[in-house]
């Protein structure tokens, strides 16, 4: 009976293992493909308009695209080879170690501020009052993005020093050497600054866009490029909601059960959904609101 059981358990696992492989490779190779696409089109097609020039919030779209290019380039093509070749780059290479998790947190972090800055500057340019309105400024916005690259590439520089390839059990492994380090990424960066911060920040100041969208008066006084502008930012937003509102969940999930003792069916489960996860969360970087534009 036991020796059914585990044949059993082994199947339950073999089965949940290839799901999940074809799940990453196939949702890996769409996100990756369709959003460096989308994303050199976007940037051709600000170039040749230009409205990022003078609009605030195109601004902010114009330089996400670069800082996405570079997450799907740099993180989701090392998540597709780890999760659906086992080739992990990072453990074959010391340089790449210790400048690949800084290089895709530097470009994350600074995506996700900008779309909440872009999310208020939504806000701001559908506001009834024309004070409000008048917030919205290019000058400003050229400041802000400066200082959002700077402040996280500062951030990052401990990964240069606490990252590195380790050899553990014979096999080397790409980890943080500082545990304190570790842990403040964990809760800190990846739970706080780029999941639950962000998600509040631009649901809020989404949903009051709206708000203001609704009210007749001011949808007409708006010219054409900002109601555009405006429909492209609510699209993104929801973008990253349906993105990252599951990764979140998951990420609450993992922090809470952490000192849950599991069997080894759960184990396998939770190293798999977490391997998924951490490939549709790319999906914000690759949804391209082209079609929303110009």
């Amino acid at each position: 009976m036991s020796s059914n059981n585990n044949t059993s358990l082994k199947l339950a696992i073999l089965q949940l293992q290839t799901g999940f492989l074809y799940l990453n490779l196939i949702g890996g190779f769409i996100l990756l493909i369709g959003g460096v696409l989308g994303n050199l089109l976007n940037i051709i097609v600000f170039i040749k308009v230009g409205n990022y020039k003078n609009n605030a919030c195109s601004l902010y779209m114009f330089v996400r695209t670069f800082l996405d290019l570079n997450l799907l380039l740099a993180g989701l093509t090392g998540r597709i080879l780890s999760a659906g070749f086992q080739i992990n780059l990072t453990s074959m290479n010391r340089i790449w170690c210790k400048t690949r998790t800084a290089f895709v947190d530097i470009n994350a972090v600074s995506t996700y501020t900008l779309i909440c800055l872009q999310a208020i500057d939504a806000f701001m340019c559908s506001s009834p009052s024309a004070v409000v309105r008048q917030k919205s400024n290019i000058r400003i916005a050229r400041y802000l993005i400066i200082g959002t690259l700077c402040i996280w590439f500062i951030h990052e520089l401990p990964y240069y020093f606490f990252q590195d390839l380790v050899i553990v059990g014979g096999t080397p492994m790409c980890i943080t050497t500082n545990t304190i380090f570790a842990q403040y990424r964990s809760y800190v960066t990846v739970l706080g600054i780029a999941t639950i911060i962000p998600i509040t920040v631009i649901s809020m100041f989404g949903f009051l866009t709206v708000r203001h969208m609704k009210t007749i008066s001011v949808t007409r006084s708006l010219s054409s490029l900002t109601k555009q502008t405006i429909s492209m930012a609510l699209f993104q937003i929801f973008a990253v909601l349906v993105f990252n509102s599951p990764y979140a969940i998951w990420q609450i999930y993992t922090v809470i059960t952490a000192n849950v003792v599991k069997d080894t069916y759960r184990q396998t489960v939770e190293q798999l959904i977490s391997s998924f996860a951490g490939t549709y969360v790319f999906g914000p970087y690759a949804v391209n609101c082209l079609f929303l534009t110009f």
